[in-house]
């Protein structure tokens, strides 16, 4: 193996911690992820990264923790980080409004040149949740690439996507089952058994392979785990995205495409459920939820944009949906996206007569209610989200 050149590799990596987040989680992943992550990173000069960073926790990071947003700078400068576009408060892009989806890619773009000096031409969708009704947001906002998941088409690595204006986007898809392996440390931190997958794959596809999951991967998911991270990347060919993107073959363009995210599987394709974890049809409490963003979405028509839109955008944010799915659950980050939704509702309606504002509290309280009535029926344990809901 020695003999053999080294496997390209693009390692895409997203950081993201919801607007709800505790302080003291925060102070954990950081000391426990991202600092040591970014510290070794910048030891190692010849190893290059494509990072996402929500723009919640960017915005954090220069409020709050300086000493990581130095890292990034430095690794900014270093050449050693590309920076990603994404959507500001992590929504899943296809369950917004277009007019939403806009503002939360625009918000971010803002923020990261404004923080950082940087625009970017590559982006990240939360979740990787991508749609063929997103794609043209993301294209207005001046970006080239889009990370997509393997199952949005039948191509072996991505291709062109052509606009109805006729301007096109290259979607790269991430490689699903190298990329979950690393993740979920299939591997057990033996670097020669991810080296053998990584190779074969590389022989049969013949283009660098583009790895993406969690920067909390790295030290938060797993002790240390960032460890394993550099000792792969030695072993290997990292680069950036937009810099490895030649290595690619461009010339396919993409005719069909389906609605899908990172965990999205083969059957709920064939299901036709392409965002299980936020939107699954048979899950009562996911449908409850969608239907209170939909009654403020009614609601925000009537009333001019005031100071309560990005307080409504930032309550739009995917962790709620996701703590109330068939994998995850917690009752207290359900409700505490709820809570995040009322609280935009009460600043929405503020200026409204006292007589209508009642009437609006009665309609979401309603909907509320059946949701709570849900979640203490289930208790702590979710036993089966999908057909007991």
């Amino acid at each position: 193996m020695e003999n053999k050149e080294k496997i390209p590799l693009v390692f895409v990596l997203h950081a993201y911690q919801p607007i709800t987040q505790k302080e003291e989680i925060y102070n954990r992943i950081i000391s426990k992820c991202y600092i040591p992550f970014l510290r070794k990173l910048l030891e190692n000069p010849e190893i290059k990264i494509t990072l996402n960073i929500s723009g919640c926790l960017l915005e954090k990071f220069a409020t709050s923790y300086p000493d990581v947003l130095h890292l990034i700078e430095e690794g900014i400068l270093s050449k050693q980080i590309e920076l990603m576009g994404s959507a500001f408060y992590h929504p899943i892009l296809p369950l917004i409004l277009k007019k939403d989806q806009r503002y939360q890619i625009n918000k971010q773009k803002k923020l990261t040149y404004n923080i950082l000096g940087v625009n970017s031409s590559v982006f990240f969708p939360p979740e990787l949740a991508i749609s063929g009704e997103v794609i043209p947001q993301i294209v207005k906002e001046g970006y080239k690439i889009i990370v997509a998941p393997e199952n949005i088409n039948n191509l072996k690595i991505g291709g062109y996507y052509e606009l109805e204006d006729g301007k096109s986007v290259f979607l790269i898809k991430r490689d699903k089952e190298l990329s979950n392996n690393i993740a979920f440390n299939q591997y057990n931190g033996n670097v020669d058994a991810a080296i053998k997958d990584l190779r074969d794959q590389y022989d049969n596809q013949k283009c660098p392979i583009l790895l993406a999951m969690d920067l909390e991967t790295f030290g938060e998911h797993h002790k240390r785990y960032y460890n394993f991270f550099f000792d792969l990347a030695k072993s290997t060919q990292m680069n950036t995205l937009s810099k490895s993107i030649g290595e690619f073959p461009l010339n396919k363009k993409i005719k069909n495409f389906l609605t899908s995210s990172w965990s999205t599987s083969d059957q709920d394709m064939e299901d036709n459920i392409p965002l299980p974890l936020w939107n699954h049809p048979f899950n009562a409490i996911h449908q409850l939820q969608q239907s209170h963003i939909d009654f403020l979405e009614r609601v925000r028509e009537f009333i001019d944009r005031g100071e309560w839109f990005d307080d409504y955008q930032s309550s739009l944010y995917s962790c709620q949906f996701w703590w109330a799915s068939r994998d995850w659950w917690s009752p207290e980050l359900i409700l505490t996206g709820l809570q995040l939704q009322r609280k935009s509702l009460v600043k929405m309606i503020d200026g409204l007569p006292k007589r209508s504002k009642q009437i609006i509290f009665n309609l979401s309280n309603d909907i509320i209610q059946r949701i709570i009535e849900i979640v203490e029926q289930k208790g702590e344990k979710n036993e089966d989200s999908i057909r007991n809901s």
